[in-house]
């Protein structure tokens, strides 16, 4: 008993000790705690942000970001579409938990974010740009899409993806709202953050690296042009582009095969012309860490930087023609891998983490590094204790997984992704129709090989852990009703003009083709509601 009592008492000291460092670098109490920058782009492959990603285009100031502070290797999207993800970096929360199904299915306008923490514990708070995470928002194609992708039709709801070569080798800015919303988050700090008696939290969201819209579809398309200039083409080393090997369409899971025709990309590409989508790909990523570099400038000018931790994430990222495909919505790893980088003061230098995070760890972290304490229900775990430079003791460490799903358009089922180790396990709707996928990250990159089949245990463990943090098949269940409900109502909303309106959305080119037999796909659909 006494030994019991005496490893008691050095547990308490020791977590005294602990905690107390914690206090002193987080400084709760002081007028001295961190100033809070948070970068978040749109459509960012994490891949870039470490070698050998990073080799095929110049990114200075995600290099300086590594340099100074810490890189997380293994961080993704908790669900690879802008609103659902962006919904969990702010709420904390996984999807299925905020039951943001898709990009017009998100938060409530009153949902408490980490930004309202931080608001509430003295910090001055200012967010600029795309923040893209409350209901509402996106086409009506969008939404539609996302209802009806469990009727049996393919249509493609994209445009092809195109490359736009714009001004000349001196033309910097190419994205011009967010340079616009750069240069105000820039003025802000210079005239500002000087006069400002408390620590302040900035947040800049950004829409590149996103492909822009397409013109050609209509006012409501989607974005399938990759549009840069000769400036920032210059920095991408064009001979290290590579040709990504696609599978044969025999050889596709369904789920893949569907995402690829419903995002038009079924038809003949050139391998010039795939080489340059991804060429203009990351020289739109230059051009966001351009965007970057000037919120880095303007903290070293103001004498900020060494007062200041900086994140830089994205929602998720972008195929840039792998796995024939753009955009995201998968959970292939140019879609669902995200950058996180993280550098300030009392952050390590030059560290690297391979545990698997996501983007829910950031509300759990940011109030750490504010010395706010944690709120209940959260999903995320604090990333403070991976990169302190003093050790830190954690209650509740992170685990070894990260956890995504998706339940939006251009996949025609729910989809669980969980990624542990070298695995990455992928399972679909109720885990019984649509066989599951599993890649060995470490001996297949490209993700190329699905060896579900040749590893069941693997599997059969995987699939249990997964669910234990969630009951995938219900979930699926719930979305699936969710879907048949919203497009009913939206349809009944219509009147006599549902034919019309739903014959003009983003499909309305394969759709004209053949309009009634796809009108009788979607009331044979409807007869089965449940």
């Amino acid at each position: 008993m006494a030994f019991g009592c005496t490893n008691m008492l050095r547990v308490f000291v020791l977590l005294i000790f602990n905690v107390n460092a914690y206090c002193m670098y987080l400084n709760w109490t002081s007028h001295d705690r961190p100033n809070i920058v948070m970068i978040m782009s749109d459509a960012f492959d994490g891949r870039l942000t470490f070698q050998p990603g990073n080799k095929v285009v110049q990114l200075p100031y995600i290099n300086y970001m590594r340099e100074m502070g810490s890189v997380f290797l293994n961080s993704y999207t908790n669900s690879p579409i802008c609103c659902p993800s962006r919904a969990a970096m702010w709420s904390g929360q996984f999807v299925h938990l905020t039951q943001s199904w898709n990009n017009n299915k998100c938060l409530h306008p009153n949902a408490t974010t980490w930004m309202d923490n931080l608001r509430k514990s003295g910090y001055h708070t200012h967010s600029l740009g795309k923040l893209d995470y409350t209901s509402g928002h996106h086409s009506v194609s969008n939404r539609v899409e996302a209802w009806t992708r469990d009727v049996p039709f393919l249509l493609r709801q994209e445009g092809r993806p195109v490359t736009d070569l714009v001004g000349d080798a001196s033309t910097k800015r190419v994205m011009i709202k967010d340079w616009t919303i750069t240069d105000a988050a820039v003025q802000w700090m210079r005239n500002t953050t000087a006069s400002l008696t408390q620590p302040f939290a900035l947040y800049l969201g950004l829409n590149l690296p996103h492909p822009y819209r397409t013109d050609s579809l209509g006012p409501t398309a989607g974005g399938s042009t990759f549009r840069t200039s000769p400036y920032w083409l210059n920095k991408v080393s064009y001979n290290q582009v590579s040709v990504p090997k696609w599978l044969r369409f025999e050889d596709m899971h369904p789920v893949d095969y569907y995402s690829t025709v419903t995002k038009n990309c079924s038809g003949h590409f050139t391998k010039e012309e795939i080489r340059n989508i991804r060429a203009f790909y990351y020289a739109m990523c230059a051009e966001t860490d351009g965007m970057l570099g000037e919120i880095m400038a303007a903290l070293r000018d103001t004498g900020l930087l060494n007062k200041t931790v900086v994140l830089f994430t994205s929602d998720h990222g972008d195929l840039a023609m792998e796995h024939r495909q753009f955009y995201k919505m998968s959970m292939f790893e140019g879609s669902s891998h995200v950058p996180l980088l993280i550098m300030g003061p009392g952050v390590k230098s030059g560290f690297e983490i391979s545990l698997p995070v996501s983007l829910v760890d950031i509300y759990p972290t940011v109030l750490d590094l504010a010395g706010v304490p944690q709120t209940g229900g959260l999903s995320g775990h604090s990333l403070i204790p991976l990169i302190s430079r003093v050790s830190i003791y954690s209650a509740e460490p992170h685990p070894a997984w990260a956890f995504s799903e998706y339940h939006g358009c251009n996949a025609n089922t729910s989809t669980y992704m969980l990624r542990i180790s070298e695995w990455k396990y992928i399972a679909y709707a109720d885990g019984l129709t649509v066989p599951p996928q599993l890649f060995n990250l470490s001996k297949d990159e490209s993700e190329l090989r699905n060896v579900a089949s040749h590893f069941p245990d693997v599997c059969q463990d995987l699939d249990k852990l997964l669910r234990s943090i969630v009951d995938y098949p219900s979930v699926s269940k719930s979305v699936h009703r969710y879907n048949k409900q919203q497009f009913l109502e939206w349809k009944q909303s219509l009147g006599d003009s549902y034919t019309q309106v739903i014959a003009s959305l983003r499909w309305h080119i394969d759709w004209q083709k053949d309009a009634k037999s796809y009108e009788r796909d979607i009331e044979e659909w409807l007869l089965g509601f449940d």
